[in-house]
């Protein structure tokens, strides 16, 4: 009897374990593999977003922005960078208060953070500044970078300051690999600049 007890939960205590192992790999699937949904106003990608290795798109651009600021409640995106050639976003948004959250998205997912920047009243002063001055969110600059450069795709956006004015930065890369640094004025919504470099 007392054996027929212990194989038993042997049996259990293996089973349990298999099961805990699949699931994590069907997790880390979730996260790396599935591909995202492109937004209605996204052009259709030139890779598989599931792809290992692929790049992002503007789709993925829009579902890792809007991830990061469900994470964070009336926040507002002040930086979008690919990093792990594309497979993974970091995000910042700075909340009401002039806090910066930083966050990394993958898949249209939160997979870590936000985590809150230790940041002084200057810099969370500076933060409410420039968001409050911006009249262009990030999805309206990224339009405008896309009609600037529309064969390419966003794989940076950044709210910054620039002589004075707010402006959004980014770098857009083409099909052949020429990277393009695009700057709208944030108020006005004018790209007062465009470079391209190979």
């Amino acid at each position: 009897m007392k054996k027929t007890i212990i194989g038993a939960i042997a049996g259990m205590t293996v089973l349990a374990a298999g099961c805990g192992t699949v699931i994590r790999q069907v997790e880390r699937l979730a996260v790396e593999g599935s591909p995202t949904p492109a937004s209605p106003t996204a052009s259709p990608p030139a890779t598989p977003t599931g792809s290992p290795g692929a790049p992002a798109e503007a789709g993925d651009l829009r579902a890792a922005a809007q991830a990061a600021l469900g994470a964070v409640p009336n926040s507002t995106l002040i930086s979008i960078e690919t990093e792990e050639n594309g497979r993974l976003w970091e995000v910042q948004v700075v909340g009401q208060d002039g806090t910066e959250h930083q966050m990394d998205v993958a898949a249209g997912k939160v997979v870590n953070g936000p985590t809150a920047e230790d940041e002084d009243a200057a810099d969370k002063a500076e933060h409410r500044a420039r968001v409050s001055a911006a009249k262009l969110d990030y999805a309206q600059a990224a339009d405008k970078i896309m009609a600037t450069v529309p064969e390419g795709r966003i794989t940076e956006l950044n709210l910054d300051g620039e002589q004075g004015r707010t402006v959004w930065e980014s770098d857009v890369i083409t099909p052949d690999g020429t990277k393009h640094e695009v700057t709208v004025d944030a108020v006005t919504g004018t790209v007062t600049s465009s470079s391209s470099t190979s």
